[in-house]
């Protein structure tokens, strides 16, 4: 009776090869589903980890490259770094915020939903209630890094990264590895089915006919090897086991003998692979710590041999120097003869620097062209000799590409614990130190606080000033001009007052530098043009003819819109061209000079009266002055103030007065504190004067009430403006 399908299926999973073909195939699923399971937390660990470490690695570096943005005002570059950070796909939002949690700039993805929901969950676009919304979400990361300059806090960056993408990724890989194991598994299912029959079956029914024929006494018929395998193998050493049955006993201990040689041989092979694994961890190791390029010791290990050298100074109670240097020209030798000699030259520096220190110093690359010497026991005096002898070693000339090159270094000095007990703070005053060598051209500088003179306190006053701006909180006082030739009033002169609500009165000569050290001296300049010569226009809407004049700054001459800004100004307020005056310094143009000369020559072209601001404080020469496009020069108040007792200060004010006439400009004093100054300056024949003794700064109802008292008919000439 033949068998049926039921019956066969059963008799094949009984036996020995569908037991195998599903033990295997049992393992491989086990196997392959827990790896890709395994993989799976590993590659969401991996994403995890990576997402982190690039939101560290982006935090980090926009906290530790912001200070010198920060400290000097400068938002828009504080602007530019955080658009850079903005092309990383799982960034969702990034802010700077400043120590007293005044957003100082941000950016939020409003593509993502998180921000979306988050925005029409609150109703508003405010970017800390937005982000507070956002870190609600389980799948959001908030990271937040410390801004430090000094031991000081600055301020802090927080950045936001969602995990959504890495799910998706991972939840994605997962399936498609299951889906790729069951076809594996199916697949190797049948492929061993086939090769087991064939390969292993059939010799281990040679060796059971080979057994029973052993089991009858029969040693002579051996069973025959079909292939060189572990059957195979097994077939020959069942053979061989049929020959030893009729071996002696010397035989069987020559086989134990070599089952010994060969586990010593094993042993052996394990012990050799363990000294490779060593020596390879060893080499890996070193990677680690030494800069790849020079050889020497980079970041990471000279800040652990920092840290430990303050150490032992701070227990032995002995000084320890820290020099920071930076090789001047180094760029010029990257852009002219190809980074590959930028390489050498920066492996000559090492090996030279190298030469120069005891066994007991260090030296490293910190990364780019800037190297880290520690010097443990040494001391401020001792620490200058040696950067004598740095400047001495990199005197003598590069050979680089068949080309003598000179170059030198800026190197700055730090020393524990004259100027710190901690590598952070050491590492940061060496870099103001070497940053003071550089601008200098000193060669070399030992920190002093004197030239680190930023401080929270101004930093927190330059976010306020920002509001003050946006918000109004400034005012325009202006002071009266009057005409010499008849001491009629001919003008005013606006000045830019701020007083602030919690610190009083701020002088202008506080918070105008901080603007110009910063991007905000364009949105202030162009409030006092509005602010100004909106005044104007209310003034001749009630008879008064006025000029506005407007003290711009080195900034807002260098920007190419300015003309065109100005022009729209000029005609929202319906002012006549003639009757805007703007002032410049002499500092400004000379800054400068060819963009400065463009953009005047085109405020001159629309029309518009120019004059140079605090006349004689600057350097210009005489032969440069006759080419600039002005009308008037205004005498700086330094030679007015006292010309009265002095008879240089005279000398010089008669001279400007004579040459500017000469030129055919008008002159203007400032300063005028008494009536005798008044007096010499009309038998000079000053043009126009202002000052304390001719009338303070006044709001603008006050002076418009003086000027509505002025007799009938009078024609106000000058009326002006000082803007930022």
């Amino acid at each position: 009776m033949p068998s049926t399908p039921k019956r066969s299926t059963r008799k094949w999973l009984t036996s020995l090869g569908g037991k195998f073909v599903l033990l295997v195939a049992s393992i491989l699923a086990i196997t392959m589903g827990t790896s890709a399971i395994i993989n799976y937390r590993a590659d969401t660990q991996e994403f995890l980890q990576h997402l982190a470490a690039k939101g560290k690695l982006l935090g980090n570096f926009i906290a530790r490259i912001s200070p010198d943005a920060i400290l000097s005002y400068d938002f828009v570059t504080l602007d530019d770094y955080i658009r850079d950070v903005t092309r990383e796909p799982d960034l969702v939002y990034a802010v700077i915020i400043s120590p007293d949690g005044a957003n100082m700039t941000s950016y939020l993805d409003e593509q993502d939903s998180h921000v979306a929901d988050a925005i029409k969950t609150l109703g508003t676009k405010h970017v800390m209630a937005v982000i507070a919304q956002i870190n609600s979400k389980r799948d959001i990361i908030p990271l937040n890094f410390p801004i430090v300059f000094d031991s000081d806090k600055l301020g802090s960056v927080t950045i936001g990264l969602t995990r959504q993408r890495i799910d998706q990724l991972a939840t994605r890989e997962l399936m498609t590895q299951l889906l790729s194991n069951s076809f594996i598994i199916l697949f190797l299912g049948i492929c061993i089915y086939i090769v087991f029959r064939h390969n292993a079956l059939r010799p281990i029914y040679q060796l059971i006919t080979g057994s029973e024929r052993i089991a009858q006494g029969a040693l002579e018929q051996e069973v025959p090897v079909y292939s060189s395998d572990e059957l195979g193998s097994l077939t020959a050493s069942f053979n061989n086991m049929i020959k030893k049955l009729k071996a002696t006993g010397a035989e069987k201990d020559h086989a134990m003998l070599e089952l010994r040689e060969l586990n010593r041989t094993l042993e052996s092979r394990v012990v050799d692979r363990t000294h490779e694994l060593a020596a390879l961890n060893v080499q890996l190791e070193h990677l680690a710590l030494q800069d790849a390029l020079t050889g020497l010791p980079n970041r990471s290990l000279l800040l652990d041999r920092l840290e430990h050298g303050i150490s032992i100074a701070k227990r032995e109670a002995r000084p320890l120097a820290v020099m920071m240097l930076d090789l001047d020209r180094f760029k010029e030798v990257n852009d002219t003869l190809g980074h590959h000699a930028g390489d050498q030259l920066l492996q000559e520096v090492g090996r030279r620097l190298c030469g120069l220190l005891r066994d007991s110093d260090s030296v490293g690359r910190l990364g780019g062209d800037e190297f880290l010497i520690i010097l443990p026991g040494v001391g401020i005096e001792n620490s200058i000799l040696v950067a004598e002898k740095v400047q001495s070693a990199l005197e003598a000339p590069f050979v680089l590409e068949y080309t003598n090159i000179s170059i030198a270094a800026s190197t700055g000095i730090a020393v524990y614990p004259t100027h710190g007990d901690d590598n952070t703070t050491l590492l940061k005053r060496a870099d103001v130190a070497m940053y003071v060598a550089k601008q200098n051209r000193h060669g070399y500088f030992v920190y002093e606080p004197s030239q680190d003179t930023h401080t929270p306190n101004r930093l927190a006053l330059m976010g306020e000033l920002r509001s003050a701006i946006e918000n109004n909180e400034l005012e325009l006082y202006y002071q009266p001009q009057i005409d010499l030739s008849d001491g009629r009033i001919v003008g005013v002169e606006a000045l830019a007052r701020w007083r602030h609500a919690e610190k009083g009165f701020i002088p202008p000569d506080e918070f105008i530098p901080l603007m110009e050290q910063t991007g905000l001296i364009k949105p202030f300049a162009l409030w006092v043009l509005d602010t100004a010569l909106q005044q104007w226009a209310q003034w001749a809407d009630a008879g008064m003819r006025l000029t506005m004049a407007v003290n711009l700054s080195m900034r807002n001459l260098q920007d190419p819109q300015l003309p065109s800004q100005l022009s729209a100004l000029l005609k929202k307020w319906h002012t006549t061209r003639e009757s805007l005056v703007v002032e410049i310094t002499e500092s400004a143009v000379m800054s400068d000079a060819a963009s400065v000369m463009d953009i005047l020559r085109k405020l001159n072209s629309m029309g518009l009266q120019l004059s140079i601001d605090d006349f004689g404080s600057g350097y210009s020469s005489l032969n440069y002055l006759k080419k600039l496009p002005v009308n008037e020069v205004k005498i700086d108040r330094s030679f007015i103030t006292d010309m009265a007792t002095d008879k240089d200060d005279a000398v010089i004010v008669r001279s400007t007065i004579e040459l500017a006439h000469n030129l055919g400009l008008q002159v203007v004093a400032e300063g005028v504190e008494n009536a005798e100054t008044l007096a010499t300056l009309e038998a000079l024949g000053c043009d126009f004067a202002q000052g304390y003794h001719i009338g303070h700064p006044l709001p603008a109802e006050q002076i418009s009430q003086l000027l509505s008292e002025s007799e009938s008919g009078v024609t106000f000439e000058k009326a002006r403006v000082c803007g930022p």
